[in-house]
C-alpha cells in the first residue's frame, strides 16, 4: 500500500488524510464532551429535584440521578483527555506536513513585472 520511500508529493497527501482524520475525531471527542455535561448536570438536576421535594422520591429516580451525574463526570473527563491527545498529534502532524512542504524547496517565482 505504502511504498519503501514515497515520493514529497505522496508523503504530503499522506499526512493532508491523516490531518482530516484527526480533525474528525476531535470533533466527535468534543460532541462527547458535550454529552458528558449534559448527563453530569441532568443527574445533578434529578438529584437536586428529589432532595428539595420537586420531584416525587423513588429509589430508581436516586440511582438514576447518581448514574448520570458520574457517568456524565467520566465520559466527559476522558473525552477532555482524548481531545487534548488528538489536537497534540494534529498539531505534530501539521508541523510534519509543513516540514515535508519546505522540504521540497519550491522557489518563489517573482510579481512577473521585468
Amino acid at each position: 500500500m505504502f511504498e519503501a520511500n514515497p515520493t514529497p508529493a505522496e508523503q504530503i497527501e499522506r499526512l493532508e488524510a491523516q490531518l482530516d482524520e484527526l480533525r474528525e475525531a476531535i470533533q466527535r471527542s468534543r460532541r462527547l464532551v458535550v454529552a458528558g455535561r449534559a448527563c453530569a448536570f441532568a443527574g445533578a438536576a434529578l438529584l437536586v429535584s428529589l432532595a428539595l421535594g420537586l420531584a416525587t422520591f423513588a429509589p430508581v429516580r436516586m440511582i438514576v440521578g447518581i448514574i448520570l451525574a458520574i457517568g456524565g463526570l467520566v465520559l466527559m473527563g476522558s473525552s477532555v483527555g482524548s481531545t487534548k491527545q488528538l489536537e497534540l498529534s494534529l498539531k505534530q502532524t501539521e508541523d510534519e506536513r509543513k516540514a515535508a512542504i519546505d522540504a521540497l524547496e519550491l522557489v518563489q517565482l517573482g510579481d512577473g513585472a521585468r
